[in-house]
C-alpha cells in the first residue's frame, strides 16, 4: 500500500468522515435526488479527469441497474466538475476473476473494482487493492457506519480489510401463494424432504406448471447450491487450509446430485430447466410456470411486483434440513445462505484514490443506498439508510434483513473465485446431459466434479 493513515488523512483534511451540509441534485430521468456532499474539499484528478468503476452486471433487471449507475453517474460528476465517471459490467464469475487477474498483472485496470463477497479474498491474495486505512473509514463514516455481518467478507481481520460493502444480497425462498392454495397446502416446507413432497404436489406437466425451477446454466448458481447443500450436510468445497480441492468428495457429489435431481429423479422441475440461467428461472416463476425458487435475493422484488405473480408471491426462509433426514446432521450447519453482496475496492494501482474513496462514499450514502434497494432490490449496508428509510426492515424486506444476520461466511481463501468458475463448469456438463437424455448418472457427475478439482488444485499450484 502506497498510503499511511497519516498521510491519507492529511490529504483529505482535519474535517475528513464529517458531514458538512446536503445538496438537492436533480439528476435527469431521476427526479430529486437528496444526496449527501462529501466535504467541501473536492478531490483532485491525479494525473487525469476520468475515473472508472468495474461492476457486476444486475442479470435480473439490466435496465433498473442502467438507471441507478447513470443517477451515480451525474450525482458523482455534478460533485466533481470536470471529472468523468464510466463503468463497465462483467455478467459472468469467470469475467470477473479474469479481469481481476489480468488487471492485478499487468497493473492497469479500472479506479474501482466492485466485487462479489466470495471473490474478495481472491483480490486480497493478489495484493492489487488497498487496505483501507482508519482515516479511509472516518471519511466513509467508520466501520461501525455498516451492517456488521458484512464486514466479514471484507478482508482477513479488522485491520486488513480491502472491501468496502456496497449493498447486501441475502437469500430465502419465493413461493406462489395461488398455487399452494388451490393445491391445499397450508404453509411452504421447512426442511428439503417437505420441499420435495410439497413440489410433485404443485407440478403438473400438462399445464407447464412445475413444483420449482432451476438454473443450472447460470455463470454464479451452481455453486451457490451445491455449497448450501454441501454445507448442511457436513461437507467442504476445499478443506480448511485453502489448499485442497474437495469437489468430489462424496458430500459434495451427493449435494450436487440433490439439485440436478429435481430434474432427473424427482422431475419437479421442467427438463427444459438444464439449459436456464438466472433470468430464465426468475421468467418462469414470474410467469407462473414454477411454484418455489430456492436461494434467491431480494433483487427478484421490483421485477415479480411488475408480473403476473405480483400479488401471489411470498418470501419463506430456505429449508435447511437436509433430504431424507428429520435433523441436520453430525457436522452440518443450519445454513440458509452466506453472507452474500457486493463490494467496492479502491485499486492500488489507480492515479485516483482519492476520487475513488469519494466514489465509494457517494456510492453508500442513504440516498444512492435507497436507490439500489427501490430500483432493484438490494439490501443496504449502511445503518444510517435503515434509519432514514426504516421501511427497509419492513416486509417483504424483513425477511432478508434477518437471514442476512443468520448467514454463513464462505472461506476468506484466495483460491475462492477459481472454485466457483470450475464447480460451474461442472454442473454446467451434467445439465447438457440432462438437456438431452433426460437424465445423468452419480458416475458421470463424479467424474465431472474430480475434473473440476484437478482444475481448481492446478491453479492453485500455478499461483503458489
Amino acid at each position: 500500500m502506497d498510503d499511511t493513515g497519516k498521510s491519507r488523512k492529511k490529504r483529505l483534511g482535519p474535517r475528513a468522515g464529517t458531514l458538512t451540509r446536503r445538496r438537492f441534485l436533480k439528476v435527469s430521468g431521476a427526479g430529486v435526488l437528496a444526496a449527501t456532499l462529501l466535504p467541501a474539499r473536492r478531490a483532485r484528478a491525479q494525473g487525469g479527469t476520468a475515473i472508472s468503476l468495474f461492476v457486476g452486471k444486475f442479470n435480473a433487471n439490466p435496465q433498473a441497474q442502467i438507471q441507478v449507475m447513470e443517477t451515480v453517474k451525474a450525482a458523482f460528476e455534478r460533485l466533481h466538475p470536470g471529472v468523468t465517471m464510466t463503468y463497465d459490467t462483467y455478467a459472468t464469475a469467470g469475467e470477473e476473476l479474469t479481469k481481476l487477474e489480468t488487471a492485478a498483472a499487468a497493473h492497469e485496470g479500472p479506479d474501482v473494482f466492485e466485487f462479489g463477497s466470495t471473490l474478495v479474498p481472491t483480490a486480497y491474495a493478489t495484493g492489487a487493492f488497498d487496505v483501507i486505512t482508519p482515516a479511509m473509514w472516518g471519511h466513509l463514516g467508520g466501520q461501525t457506519a455498516f451492517f456488521k455481518p458484512q464486514l466479514a467478507m471484507s478482508g482477513p481481520s479488522a485491520d486488513r480489510l480491502i472491501a468496502v460493502p456496497e449493498f447486501a444480497n441475502p437469500f430465502a425462498m419465493v413461493y406462489n401463494t395461488r398455487m399452494f392454495k388451490e393445491a391445499g397446502i397450508a404453509k411452504p416446507p421447512a426442511t428439503w424432504t417437505e420441499f420435495v413432497d410439497t413440489a410433485k404436489k404443485l407440478t403438473v406437466p400438462g399445464k407447464n406448471q412445475w413444483g420449482t425451477v432451476v438454473d443450472p446454466s447460470d455463470g454464479f448458481d451452481p455453486w451457490h447450491m451445491v455449497w448450501l447443500f454441501a454445507t448442511q450436510l457436513g461437507g467442504r468445497l476445499m478443506d480448511a487450509t485453502g489448499t485442497k480441492g474437495l469437489l468430489d468428495a462424496p458430500l459434495v457429489v451427493e449435494a450436487s446430485s440433490f439439485w440436478l435431481d429435481w430434474m432427473a429423479k424427482f422431475q419437479i422441475a421442467a427438463r427444459a430447466d438444464a439449459t436456464y440461467r438466472g433470468p430464465d428461472a426468475l421468467h418462469a416463476f414470474a410467469n407462473g410456470q414454477a411454484a418455489m425458487w430456492v436461494m434467491q435475493g431480494p433483487g427478484a422484488i421490483p421485477v415479480l411486483d411488475k408480473s403476473p405473480v405480483a400479488k401471489e408471491y411470498a418470501w419463506t426462509p430456505d429449508p435447511y434440513v437436509p433430504y431424507g433426514m428429520t435433523g441436520v446432521p453430525a457436522g452440518g450447519k443450519p445454513a440458509q445462505g452466506f453472507v452474500a453482496g457486493q463490494y467496492l475496492c479502491i485499486f492500488k494501482y489507480g492515479k485516483n484514490k482519492d476520487l475513488a474513496l469519494d466514489l465509494i462514499r457517494l456510492m453508500t450514502s442513504p440516498a444512492i443506498q435507497y436507490q439500489f434497494l427501490t430500483k432493484f432490490g438490494q439490501l443496504p449496508v449502511t445503518l444510517r439508510t435503515f434509519d432514514a428509510h426504516p421501511e427497509a426492515k419492513q416486509p417483504p424486506w424483513n425477511i432478508f434483513y434477518t437471514a442476512e444476520q443468520h448467514a454463513y461466511p464462505t472461506p476468506f481463501f484466495g483460491s475462492w473465485g477459481q472454485l466457483e468458475v470450475v464447480v460451474g463448469h461442472a454442473i454446467n456438463k451434467i445439465a447438457a446431459q440432462i438437456a438431452t437424455k433426460g437424465s445423468y448418472t452419480r458416475g458421470d457427475l463424479k467424474q465431472a466434479l474430480t475434473q473440476a478439482n484437478a482444475e481448481l488444485e492446478a491453479s492453485l499450484k500455478q499461483h503458489k
